[in-house]
């Protein structure tokens, strides 16, 4: 074992999971599927703002109602659709692109599986708690290590987001 292997130490989610080292095979660049991609985009920011206009308003007159905030995200979301859609036709050819491998699918669907626990625990659980609970876990995922991955950046995560929704907003946490 040279001094470069032990350096590189095994990530325990790694381990835990199974997956070796990762491999990469080239693929090349899709211009269609990067336009494809900034379509369903669009249609995304389309579908919201077509939900945002279907809400109907409790008062009448008010230019700030339920349908603003909804409406310009939609609009944004659209936007950016088109810029990407832009990119993807005026972008030089990439010779290739590395393929998704098994650590960072793994990854990905660790994350989508502890974001919809989130969401179930949260009718059971306070705010706070699985809040913390989360934003550890993804982090961890993510390979963050130590004291300050796994606690510090959790609570700050947790203290703002409380403080911004449930304290200056007044959302019902």
């Amino acid at each position: 074992m040279t001094v470069m292997d032990r350096s590189v130490e095994a990530n325990p989610l790694d381990v835990a999971l199974g997956v070796d080292e990762e491999t990469s095979e080239s693929r090349p660049v899709s211009r269609r599927r990067d336009m494809l991609i900034a379509a369903g985009v669009i249609a995304v920011g389309g579908a919201s703002i077509a939900l945002a206009v279907a809400v109907v308003p409790a008062t009448g007159g008010d230019p700030f109602g339920p349908r603003w905030w909804p409406t310009v995200l939609g609009g944004a979301i659209v936007l950016l659709g088109a810029l990407l859609i832009g990119v993807a036709i005026r972008k030089p050819d990439a010779p290739s692109e590395d393929a998704p491998t098994k650590r960072g699918i793994s990854r990905v669907l660790l994350m989508l599986a502890a974001i919809a626990a989130y969401g179930v625990a949260w009718y059971f659980l306070h705010f706070v708690i699985v809040t913390l609970l989360l934003a550890a876990g993804l982090t961890f995922v993510l390979g963050g290590r130590g004291w300050r991955d796994l606690v510090l950046f959790p609570v700050i995560v947790t203290v703002v987001l409380y403080g911004v929704f449930g304290l200056l907003l007044g959302v019902p946490l």
